[in-house]
């Protein structure tokens, strides 16, 4: 398995790839695929933080993660918001998934990033390092269950000294 950076000639394979891995999701609005077309887009989209995994010529797994802001009581702080990441149905339970979290959380802190937020299952997510955002004195401004929007500092104590609110909509 080759991990990368995504190329624009990816984009229609990685539509598909989301599309398809969502289908088959216990959680999924079916709207993954065009959430990060609208991301990227967007002002917080960093070109450098969307990966794909490849197998034998094909994209099996993606991730994405575009910047958003904590508001704090010193003013904004900019972190990392983790949105999809998603693999091959008949290839979940591979290691695919964690490896695209590993590599794209090792090219944000070296990009200066020190935390990312995401909203998904704690089952999953809480082996990578993610918690709660309350559990670092966040406030979490949607109206998502706290146990679902998670954080995980890509330094050590990035956000010990963080307390503020997150706000999810882009």
């Amino acid at each position: 398995m080759h991990i990368r950076q995504i190329k624009i000639g990816d984009y229609r394979a990685v539509y598909r790839l989301i599309r398809q891995a969502f289908a088959q999701s216990r959680i999924s609005d079916g709207c993954e695929q065009d959430w990060v077309i609208a991301q990227r887009s967007s002002r917080g989209y960093v070109p450098a933080l969307e990966l794909v995994a490849e197998q034998g010529g094909n994209l099996v797994g993606h991730v994405l993660l575009t910047e958003r802001t904590v508001q704090t009581e010193e003013g904004a702080c900019t972190a990392l918001y983790l949105s999809p990441l998603c693999v091959r149905a008949d290839l979940r339970g591979q290691g695919i998934g964690g490896a695209l979290l590993r590599e794209a959380f090792t090219r944000a802190a070296d990009m200066g990033y020190r935390a990312a937020f995401l909203v998904g299952d704690p089952a999953y997510y809480s082996r990578f390092g993610f918690r709660p955002v309350t559990d670092f004195g966040i406030e979490n401004c949607s109206k998502i269950p706290d146990r679902y929007v998670q954080a995980v500092e890509l330094h050590p104590g990035a956000l010990e000294e963080i307390r503020g609110s997150l706000h999810l909509s882009a």
